[in-house]
């Protein structure tokens, strides 16, 4: 009778990394990725984790839709990878300031392919496979999309108010 193959264990640890910076006006707004891309680093160091960056730091790259951010949807596809082991960002308006995408994110494309969440700012550490720390990603992702939604309105309006005045 032959024997069956058996396969080797896949070693799970690699860190796919995730750095955004809103918007950049000139060089002093790119401390933002640098000061991401450090406390990222620090997070795949204390784990052994192998990192693999993806970055949309150029231009206006906004959490609140996916359609201008390249590296975050080639991101993505390395969910079913399965030595992949986390998803690092510095905080959760990085990677989406849309309470909705968060859900999604965190209950149906991380659980399923059994990859955590590791926010990397200091203070920002939450722990998503227990039911605290899942209330208290929805209410992060809540508070990031409140905050979003009130800058645009601030700045249609003071946009609107420097139009009135020519």
């Amino acid at each position: 009778m032959p024997q069956k193959k058996r396969s080797l264990p896949i070693e799970r640890n690699i860190a796919l990394c995730y750095i955004r910076q809103s918007y950049t006006r000139d060089a002093n707004d790119m401390n933002s990725p640098e000061r991401q891309r450090a406390n990222v680093q620090a997070v795949c160091d204390a784990n052994g984790w192998i990192p693999e960056w993806y970055e949309d730091a150029e231009g206006h790259r906004s959490g609140r839709s996916e359609k201008n951010r390249p590296e975050w949807l080639r991101l993505k596809k390395r969910f079913t990878d399965r030595a992949v082991i986390a998803l690092v960002a510095n905080d959760m308006a990085r990677i989406h300031r849309k309470a909705w995408r968060v859900g999604k994110l965190v209950d149906e494309e991380l659980k399923s392919n059994n990859i955590r969440l590791v926010l990397a700012a200091p203070g920002r550490e939450v722990d998503t496979s227990t039911p605290i720390g899942q209330m208290m990603i929805t209410f992060m992702a809540m508070q990031d999309e409140g905050y979003a939604n009130d800058i645009s309105q601030r700045t249609s309006d003071s946009i609107q108010y420097r139009r009135s005045l020519g």
